[in-house]
């Protein structure tokens, strides 16, 4: 995969529904930025409402574990996923929404969750990769 831009992270969230951009910016400013995401991953909705699973007490840090485990086996090469990194591989400069749509349907077709759901966590897993380059960021993870 080529080199993540390094984007500013308000710009990967401009590319996001209103309602996502502005919950998921209330939640870094409370949380900071790799936080919000998990705590957007693993929200359980409103209180009153058993969650999907039907389990009302579930540990949902495994799920957002392994939300980062396929993010990275996306971003660093893992063969799981290189027809979607061809999709990507096409656009040049990067477009954002299109890789954030890319990477969250093919994320959302692993995990059995839907895209919209996981693209604002992949915005800021994005900024990250984009602050810290692609060979950093994939340095040490096991895909």
């Amino acid at each position: 995969m080529k080199e993540i831009e390094k984007i500013e992270l308000n710009e990967w969230l401009s590319e996001l529904k209103a309602y996502q951009r502005n919950s998921i910016e209330a939640l870094i400013e409370s949380y900071g930025e790799e936080e919000a995401a998990e705590k957007w991953i693993t929200s359980n909705g409103p209180s009153n409402n058993v969650p999907f699973g039907g389990e009302s007490n579930r540990d949902t840090k495994p799920f957002f574990e392994r939300f980062k485990v396929e993010f990275g086996k996306f971003i660093c090469g893992h063969p799981d996923y290189e027809e979607y990194r061809k999709k990507l591989g096409a656009e040049s400069p990067i477009i954002k929404s299109t890789y954030i749509a890319i990477i969250s349907a093919a994320l959302g077709a692993t995990l059995g969750f839907t895209a919209t759901l996981l693209a604002p966590a992949v915005a800021i897993l994005l900024a990250s990769v984009g602050k810290m380059g692609l060979n950093a960021y994939c340095q040490g993870l096991e895909i």
